[in-house]
């Protein structure tokens, strides 16, 4: 005998109609309904009809991850191996809400407007990887399908959304070295001209360290950290503290000199754990962020309205999380 929906229904205590929403609208479902839901489909073996729901829909069935070609740029954090980490996490996060509606998503890499509107017309939505630019939001405007941008633009009015607060991050660094009393901080970022996310961090924790030594840097080069470290050494006796725009720029001191100093760099890399002194980072969560961008993308399919969310950052210390780690 087929296992249906029914089936599913009947082993969860719900309706039939309940199982639907669970598959194809889940943020219309309570977590502990849809978690029911989903225990009761595991145990019987049961498996949405994708296709059924696709023609029932009049749509594709398919929603399309987009990543912008950020070529030409002189600096590109995407591009660097040492956040391929950032990536993966954001597409589990996507992952983990889609899997349980009827769409399948699909990876594209898109450069123009063009390509953005012939894709429309072989998806039914759009999630789009750091947007970072008005010209990339630009690509996503007037489609005839619901899109969502993601991560770090600030003040969109007509997409929805789902994004980080770097200001906030900057703050969090400023206030993690205010409770150590630290009082004269070394604050090192780049491209502060071209990247508008490093000009917010900066700012954020400018607001609190409005006197803070800066020194600039080109990220990701060997010949730029030796010539950042041999900077930071002859100003060692300058500052009493140390925080970067990532943990790729902090470890590239750190790595080099023994500073002895508070330290907190931005994006938890799953390596500044590894550090034994005070070393913190901010947590911008890759994803929880695209975990909303799905359940967003899915409910302006349900027919909701627009919104943009705020996942705001967390501060993060390597002792906290060593601790958790060695309790496991």
């Amino acid at each position: 005998m087929p296992i249906t929906r029914d089936s599913v229904a009947k082993r969860a205590g719900v309706s039939s109609a309940t199982v639907s929403r669970v598959y194809n609208t889940p943020q219309t479902v309570s977590s502990d309904l849809r978690t029911r839901v989903l225990e009761a489909a595991q145990e019987l073996g049961y498996t949405p009809n994708s296709c059924a729901a696709t023609l029932r829909r009049k749509g594709t069935g398919n929603l399309a991850f987009v990543e912008f070609s950020k070529q030409g740029r002189a600096y590109y954090w995407g591009s660097l191996n040492s956040f391929d980490w950032f990536f993966g996490r954001a597409l589990r996060g996507i992952q983990q809400i889609i899997e349980h509606s009827s769409y399948q998503v699909r990876f594209y890499s898109v450069s123009t407007k063009e390509e953005v509107e012939e894709l429309a017309k072989q998806c039914d939505g759009i999630i789009a990887y750091d947007v970072d630019t008005e010209e990339e939001l630009s690509f996503l405007s007037g489609l005839p399908i619901p899109v969502v941008a993601s991560h770090h633009l600030h003040g969109i009015s007509d997409i929805a959304c789902v994004r980080t607060d770097n200001y906030q991050g900057g703050v969090l660094q400023a206030e993690y070295l205010k409770s150590l009393g630290c009082t004269h901080p070394l604050y090192v970022s780049g491209y502060l001209e071209s990247v508008e996310p490093h000009r917010q961090r900066l700012a954020g924790f400018r607001s609190l360290y409005p006197e803070a030594e800066l020194l600039t840097t080109e990220i990701g080069s060997a010949e730029a950290r030796r010539e950042l470290v041999g900077k930071v050494k002859q100003i060692a006796h300058q500052f009493d503290s140390l925080a970067a725009v990532n943990d790729l720029t902090l470890f590239s001191i750190l790595l080099n000199e023994k500073l002895g100093v508070p330290s907190v760099g931005y994006d938890a890399s799953p390596y500044h754990s590894l550090f034994l002194s005070q070393v913190a980072s901010i947590d911008l969560d890759s994803g929880a962020i695209y975990r909303e961008a799905g359940r967003t993308l899915l409910s302006l399919l349900a027919g909701e309205k627009k919104r943009c969310v705020t996942i705001a950052p967390v501060l993060v210390h390597a002792r906290q999380e060593r601790a958790a780690t060695f309790s496991t």
